[in-house]
């Protein structure tokens, strides 16, 4: 009897011992395997994208387009004007490649409209792959996107750019990228003799861009650049902030104040 008794506790041992043995090679098999990576919005990255194509007010007989493109290691605005982009803003355009796409549905047979994607608020296409933006859904404060015939659930941090001011994607900086400046005139009653004041207008940036709105002008501040070329800027504010308009390209640049002693120090 005692045999029959150790035989079974040999027996159960050695099920026990194999039992044991197989859940430690799953557990070591399971960790070997590449853990799994979130989906998310497109299957892009940041060297693949030479183009963006921003579309606004999707359901007028006129959407605006704001087109901006590649240029070797630069971005720049094609329409609605062509001027050269804001290097920070594109990175913020880019953060959308990174967002994890939180919960995905087929749109076949869906209605939109709740999803404010029909015919949705704004566009965002990098090259050619387009996401059409809708409304945020209200418990999650994650926005509605569709892209490819799936409505995607994503957390976001592009919308605003996608529906301000065009002017915003537009480079802060006064001198253009890659330019000198080799002189500077300033405005009866400034000094352009102080030290150091050509590196302060290379180096120079607004707060913001805006769109040029005919404002008068109350002097002329003259950079002349390495490449021979003469950029006229346009003095628009006597105090406060430094208001200052590239008339020909229908910009305005509003810096901070005390940027106006910096720039333009007075005789």
């Amino acid at each position: 009897m005692s045999n029959v008794t150790q035989t079974r506790r040999w027996v159960l041992n050695l099920a026990l011992l194999v039992l044991v043995g197989g859940l430690g090679t799953l557990v070591w098999w399971q960790m070997q395997q590449p853990l799994a990576q979130p989906d998310t919005v497109l299957n892009l990255t940041r060297a693949d994208i030479t183009r963006v194509t921003i579309t606004r007010e999707l359901g007028s007989a006129t959407p605006e387009v704001i087109r901006l493109e590649r240029e070797g290691e630069r971005w720049r605005m094609l329409e609605p004007q062509q001027l050269a982009a804001n290097a920070t803003r594109i990175s913020q355009l880019f953060t959308l490649l990174d967002e994890t796409v939180i919960a995905s549905y087929d749109a076949t047979g869906k209605d939109l409209k709740p999803y404010g994607l029909e015919p949705g608020i704004a566009s965002l296409a990098f090259n050619d792959e387009m996401l059409v933006f809708g409304v945020e859904n209200p418990i999650s404060r994650k926005r509605y996107l569709l892209h490819e015939g799936k409505i995607k659930l994503v957390s976001e941090a592009v919308f605003g750019l996608l529906t301000g001011e065009a002017m915003t994607l537009v480079t802060n900086k006064l001198v253009p990228e890659g330019r000198t400046v080799k002189a500077v005139s300033l405005p009866d009653g400034f000094d352009a003799s102080v030290a150091g004041l050509l590196q302060k207008w290379q180096s120079a940036d607004a707060l913001r861009v805006e769109a040029y709105a005919g404002e008068a002008s109350k002097g002329k501040v003259k950079l002349t650049l390495d490449d021979g070329n003469v950029l006229t800027l346009d003095l628009l504010s006597d105090d406060g902030e430094l208001i200052l308009a590239n008339i020909v390209s229908g910009i305005r640049y509003v810096c901070a104040e005390t940027q106006r002693k910096i720039l333009l120090p007075p005789k």
